[in-house]
């Protein structure tokens, strides 16, 4: 009887110290919802608008005038991966950028639906509702695999298409994403999420881990504590999977028809740059522009040189546009010869006039 009264106190014992250990550490396990209204307090910007689309209040920033430039962020991010890139870019461009649904302070989409059409859709709806009928179009990861279906889907809408270390073709789904994805383990996923687990992926994303501030894991952290996101992860990360292993969704990449250009992150290890050499094969005339010390997310890692490099390439391709597609070489070459070719017949026929003979040209007889 002492005995068992003994072993009831330490189990007894052992739920006490396991439920205060729960408590004490509950912050650092992510066993917990942070409100949206506390979200919104500390992560809305100056210039945060919400739009209703498919029924999901979207949270998106609208910046500047010129060319619109619209640009979609990566998986478990937010529309603040472009907030320095946004400065340098805001000088010669409306920017816009919104937090996808499943995401930010977007949360969850109002349907639970997460595909690649869904996400296309989105966009599309996205843009007429701010009135937008076309413009550059920008992605990262998750966000360029958006951008370049969308290009596919709606050509006409797409100026130029800026493609920064896409999903696209078949890869391996980096841990942390798929340990979301283990049966047993996604049920808890919903509820714990350790901010180790985004210190940890920060790393590995970014080419330079002592660029991974506080700061930056506290956002993701956080954010991804909205109500509603983390349910909407492990839904976004069961379509990827089977996009991963669809042939025909990679197939599709050939026929992209818009002006494109490839950036890519050497030292990103989610996506590799190995898959740059696919991406050209497929898509002649595509452009690509590889950064030696950057990972999986440029744009956040080094926003000023991506920017820099975005704006220039953006502004060379404005230029050959508004010049004409025809006016190269090749062109000036043709134009020369029949220019050539009918002084040659107008002398002949000068010359046949001063002779007394009307002489058609041989080639109207």
């Amino acid at each position: 009887m002492k005995k068992y009264k003994i072993h009831r106190l330490l189990i007894l014992c052992f739920i006490i110290t396991a439920v205060s250990a729960t408590i004490y550490y509950r912050d650092e396990l992510g066993i917990r919802e942070i409100p949206l209204a506390v979200l919104q307090a500390k992560y809305e910007k100056p210039e945060s608008r919400y739009i209703s689309i498919h029924g999901t209040p979207v949270h998106y920033c609208d910046q500047g005038t010129g060319p619109v430039v619209i640009a979609l962020h990566g998986i478990a991010d937010s529309l603040h991966t472009w907030d320095q890139w946004t400065e340098k870019m805001v000088p010669h461009y409306r920017i816009v950028r919104m937090d996808i649904p499943g995401f930010g302070l977007t949360g969850p989409a109002r349907d639970g639906i997460y595909t690649k059409d869904g996400f296309v859709g989105f966009l599309k709806t996205f843009m007429d509702a701010l009135k937008i009928e076309n413009g550059i179009i920008v992605g990262n990861s998750l966000g360029g695999a958006i951008a370049w279906n969308f290009a596919l889907a709606y050509p006409e809408m797409v100026n130029q298409l800026v493609l920064i270390d896409p999903a696209g073709y078949p890869m391996e789904i980096p841990w942390p994403l798929n340990l979301a994805e283990t049966p047993g383990i996604r049920h808890v996923a919903k509820w714990i999420t350790p901010r180790w687990i985004f210190q940890m992926s920060l790393k590995q994303v970014f080419g330079d881990p002592s660029k991974v501030t506080d700061q930056i894991i506290d956002r993701f952290y956080e954010l991804n504590l909205r109500p509603g996101n983390r349910g909407a992860l492990i839904g976004i990360m069961d379509s990827l999977k089977k996009l991963n292993h669809d042939p025909a969704f990679s197939r599709n990449i050939a026929d992209l028809s818009v002006p494109t250009l490839l950036i890519w992150g050497e030292k990103d290890i989610w996506i590799p740059v190995s898959h740059v050499s696919k991406w050209k094969q497929a898509v002649p005339g595509i452009q690509t522009i590889l950064y030696e010390n950057a990972g999986h997310v440029p744009q956040l890692e080094i926003p000023d040189q991506v920017a820099a490099d975005m704006h220039q390439w953006i502004a060379t391709h404005a230029a050959e546009k508004k010049n004409g597609p025809g006016w190269n070489a090749g062109m000036w070459i043709f134009i020369s010869a029949g220019a050539g070719l009918l002084l040659l017949i107008a002398l002949r026929m000068v010359r046949n006039h001063r002779n007394g003979k009307a002489v058609e040209p041989s080639f109207i007889k």
